[in-house]
């Protein structure tokens, strides 16, 4: 009697750690996959001035962004959140204009119960 509890012991938790290494993994790949062309197409190329300045189009991004994770993130969660942060990239404060060229993506999702996920990425425009 005490080996069948041992055992089906042993399976539930093997089963919980499966579920949440494959939540965790998928989630991961979510965050690490995020196409470099969603962040191309939201710099405005056209503008009016004679140089140009380089942003990222904050509603774009946020749309496009969050479109691809609802396509990307449900297998692995229900409840998350995007936070996009706009920073100047010389020291790291806050950018208040309209004309950002860096920003810090947060991704926070509930993995289970008692697990929450937290994951941030910078991504900026480069001048080569």
């Amino acid at each position: 009697m005490g080996n069948i509890l041992l055992s089906i012991t042993i399976g539930i938790l093997s089963l919980q750690f499966f579920t949440f290494t494959y939540r965790i993994n998928g989630i991961n790949r979510v965050m690490f996959n995020i196409p470099i062309s969603i962040f191309e197409a939201s710099i405005p190329l056209v503008q009016d001035t004679s140089e140009p300045i380089l942003y990222f189009d904050r509603e774009y991004l946020l749309n496009e962004l969050t479109s691809y994770v609802d396509k990307s993130i449900y297998k692995y969660t229900d409840r998350y959140s995007l936070d996009l942060y706009y920073y100047d990239q010389g020291d790291y404060s806050i950018c208040r204009s309209d004309y950002c060229n860096a920003v810090e993506v947060t991704l926070n999702a509930r993995i289970t119960l008692f697990d929450d996920y937290s994951k941030t990425m910078r991504f900026y425009i480069h001048k080569n």
